[in-house]
């Protein structure tokens, strides 16, 4: 009996560095019906040089403008002919055996929409943290993200909410997918194995994404999905309040903090001198 069909859809954007480790976890799977579609989303010259060295019968290469990755991923699934999809960005890389697990658990289980596993975060210098994840309902999404970007899903699941945003240029787009299919009904089964290496970059996209589009892009998400928020309106405030909380404690901690009682000691003139000048411009 023949293997299903799994695509495998590799939105690329000057990865030169990477793509060809990623394409090895992908022929190290060690399951043979695959197609491997690497979007191009507007990379330079060194990463479209090694793309080219890429050579092989189940690989396509599609070319676009940089439109982002939620664009590239769309455009590389529209074009796939796999009932089953994996995403892959291309600085990162899956372990041997994530696609026949995966594909077992949506084999056997018709209500599981997406796979994803534990992971790795690693760097140049080694593993950093463990990434276990928890599985979870729309409203669960909605707190936090409970599923990695690299994963395993059906085609129809993604047709059925129209893919990824193409809006989210600044990040946070699997986040919002994650939240689209369980809304839909289908449940997001973990594979508590390690079986995926996420790659630690300066400057990454996830990084900005969390330190400097985090809170709109919350809003956003917050919006979009208005109904799983106000369903579990309880829940939510107090997830917010329980978050305020935590922020104040932590002020509390830095100002008890010798580096904080020093720096306020030698700021005291400049503030004073502020003062000074404040009162004398009402005057």
């Amino acid at each position: 009996m023949l293997e299903p069909l799994i695509s495998v859809i590799i939105p690329c954007y000057n990865d030169h560095l990477y793509i060809e480790d990623a394409m090895s976890s992908i022929y190290n799977q060690d399951y043979e019906n695959i197609e491997i579609i690497i979007v191009d989303d507007g990379s330079g010259t060194k990463t479209k040089n090694v793309l080219k060295n890429l050579e092989n019968e189940k690989l396509d290469i599609i070319t676009q403008k940089n439109l982002g990755p939620a664009a590239a991923r769309n455009k590389g699934i529209s074009l796939a002919k796999g009932d089953y999809i994996v995403t892959l960005d291309a600085d990162d890389y899956f372990k041997p055996g994530f696609f026949k697990k995966a594909l077992s658990i949506l084999v056997d289980h018709p209500d599981v929409g997406l796979v994803t596993s534990y992971a790795y975060a690693f760097s140049d210098k080694g593993i950093h943290w463990k990434i276990d994840l928890k599985e979870g309902n729309s409203e669960d999404f909605l707190l936090k993200n409970r599923a990695l970007a690299s994963c395993m899903y059906r085609k129809k699941c993604w047709k059925e909410i129209s893919g990824y945003d193409e809006l989210m240029l600044d990040g946070f787009e699997d986040w919002d997918f994650n939240i689209s299919l369980t809304k839909a009904g289908w449940k997001i089964k973990v594979i508590k194995e390690y079986m995926f290496c996420y790659r630690i970059k300066s400057n990454s996209r996830n990084e900005i994404a969390e330190d400097t589009h985090k809170y709109k892009l919350l809003k956003y998400i917050y919006s979009k999905h208005q109904d799983v928020f106000f369903k579990n309106y309880d829940r939510m405030i107090v997830h917010f309040l329980d978050q305020m909380e935590n922020l104040e404690k932590q002020k509390l901690e830095i100002k008890q903090t010798t580096t904080y009682r020093l720096g306020n000691f030698l700021l005291y003139p400049f503030k004073w001198i502020k003062t000074l000048v404040r009162h004398r411009n009402k005057a």
